[in-house]
């Protein structure tokens, strides 16, 4: 009898299943999983795929006679920052919102002025407080002004608000580290800091910020863009001056779908609302390089903030994630290379999504199912007669995460697999649904604050402005805008109804995966999580698909 491994060598991991191949089928002896080095494909990947397999032969004492692997493709997973787009805001300008240290309180209009010129006049002033003064000697020469009744805020080059603040009153806006300069080239200046807890009332109130600073009634528009700018802002500076030049024309990058070149926000919806494959190119700043392509999957993450009405500034604006499938980037044979480190003939299997078939229908109650394979960089959606290989799978969920999160890729891998809590106390949790869970060990210090999950080494900290619910709805809407929508497409590529869908691969260990899968498929679908061969799970479909093919 034959002992022989079957060798899946993914995006994100390489899994491998060593069996017996009787008269009976096949008796599983062992299994094992590692991080694929470097790019799928490359001479790494098969070093590491070859120390795997001789690791499980050392373990278990056994000897394999024969491999089986199938044919390779990388997938290029990345983020890309797409160049903000100019908004028309007319003579209105925002010099600045949301700095964490504001002090005092309420909003003022007035006319820009440097402390220590000759205040001429009778009108308000917005005092600029030059870098370097000190807050003592500001606080002398502003409650002259005060007195006076001319100072209607103070904004500081220094990092001083609260120390000014403190000094001069609630009832006085004080912004810090504000670009001085700008502010005295303006006309006027409108400045407001909410209180606690509180929204900005004024600056985003476009018919109040226009009567604050006389603007024209075709100026209203220009005030409602900047009002836009300033929700969730809870303080903020705006200046009054000539109107700005027209930028100049940025280029952000493009789709090309079905011969029209799109931007990625328009690409993305038809590619979302067409088959896989529909993209030919695509071009990302700062290179600009086309690139053919045979597949492509993209992610508008601040689309996706916007979605569930995240606070502004927790997305980075215009950031894009993107998996593709480079045609100049054709499946490679690893058959040879794979022989000869492993010292046995290795057979290659036509279809890896074929393979996926074979081993995620032998779950029970499978029956004739259609197969989800979610990988590191695909979507292999698998009937009894066909195939679609998408781009975009579980390594793009990580970065789009990593983005969204500021973590790190390592991080995100964690922050990306479920619900997360808040160090509320040393010792104590806040869940994502309003309860509360007690640690035995105090939080380290780092994580007071924060948002942790749990971690290879303990709590790991991840973002210290997202609450956790509003972090489980960003979370959840990606997994569905990412992996869903993915799916959704393929199925519509592959052009079949199914009764019942069985979900493999990595990403299949998420059950937030695997409800937003079951949300793009039809109403009655049964849709299981794959458990290969009665016993190995859902991450060896490939592997043990593999073995089944050298069993026929």
């Amino acid at each position: 009898m034959t002992v022989a491994a079957g060798i899946d060598i993914g995006n994100s991991s390489t899994e491998v299943v060593i069996g017996r191949l009787t008269p009976d089928g096949i008796e599983v002896l062992c299994t094992g999983r590692t991080p694929t080095r470097r790019t799928k494909g490359s001479p790494q990947s098969l070093d590491g795929a070859a120390a795997l397999v001789h690791r499980l032969e050392r373990t278990h004492q056994l000897r394999i006679d024969l491999a089986a692997a199938a044919h390779l493709r990388p997938v290029l997973t990345r983020t890309a920052t797409l160049p903000e787009p100019h908004a028309a805001t007319g003579r209105l300008r925002v010099v600045s919102a949301g700095v964490s240290t504001a002090g005092g309180g309420g909003h003022g209009v007035g006319r820009p002025h440097r402390l220590g010129d000759v205040a001429e006049g009778n009108d308000p002033l917005v005092v600029v407080v030059a870098a370097g003064t000190g807050y003592l000697e500001a606080v002398e020469q502003l409650r002259g002004l005060a007195s006076d009744g001319r100072l209607a805020a103070v904004v500081l080059e220094d990092d001083e608000a609260v120390l000014v603040g403190n000094r001069l009153g609630d009832q006085v806006p004080v912004v810090d580290e504000v670009d001085g300069d700008e502010v005295l080239r303006a006309g006027l200046v409108a400045v407001e800091v909410a209180a606690a807890g509180h929204p900005l009332r004024v600056l985003t109130d476009p018919l109040r910020l226009a009567d604050a600073l006389q603007l024209h009634d075709h100026e209203r528009a220009d005030a409602a863009r900047v009002a836009a700018r300033l929700y969730d802002s809870s303080n903020a500076v705006v200046a009054l001056g000539p109107a700005a030049a027209a930028a100049g024309t940025q280029t952000a990058g493009w789709v090309d779908v079905g011969g029209s070149r799109l931007s990625f926000a328009a690409g993305h919806e038809a590619i979302r609302a067409g088959l896989v494959g529909a993209a030919r190119s695509y071009a990302v700043p700062p290179q600009q390089d086309p690139r053919p392509v045979d597949d492509l999957w993209t992610v508008d993450l601040s689309a996706v903030a916007d979605t569930v009405m995240t606070r502004v500034g927790v997305a980075q604006s215009r950031a894009i994630g993107l998996a593709v499938l480079h045609a100049d980037a054709p499946y490679a044979d690893p058959g040879a290379a794979l022989a000869e480190r492993l010292g046995v003939p290795v057979e290659v299997a036509g279809s890896e999504a074929r393979a996926a078939w074979s081993g995620a229908t032998s779950t029970p109650g499978a029956g004739d199912a259609v197969v989800i394979d979610l990988g590191g960089g695909t979507v292999d959606t698998v009937s009894r007669s066909a195939a679609v290989v998408a781009a975009g799978g579980g390594e793009l969920l990580t970065v789009s995460v990593a983005m969204l999160t500021g973590a790190s890729n390592a991080a995100a891998e964690w922050v990306k697999r479920g619900p997360a809590h808040r160090v509320e106390a040393p010792q104590v949790l806040l869940a994502e649904d309003g309860s509360r869970a007690f640690l035995d060990v105090p939080a380290p210090a780092e994580a007071m604050g924060a948002l942790v999950v749990r971690g290879p080494a303990g709590l790991l900290a991840f973002h210290r402005t997202l609450a956790p619910g509003e972090w489980r709805a960003l979370r959840l809407r990606l997994k569905v805008e990412l992996l869903g929508g993915n799916v959704a497409r393929s199925l519509r590529s592959l052009d079949v109804a199914p009764g019942t869908v069985v979900v493999v691969g990595g990403p299949a260990g998420d059950d937030e995966v695997l409800a937003a899968v079951a949300r793009a498929l039809p109403e009655g679908v049964a849709v299981g999580r794959g458990n290969v061969a009665g016993s190995l799970g859902h991450r060896y479909a490939v592997a043990y698909g593999l073995l089944c093919g050298l069993a026929r």
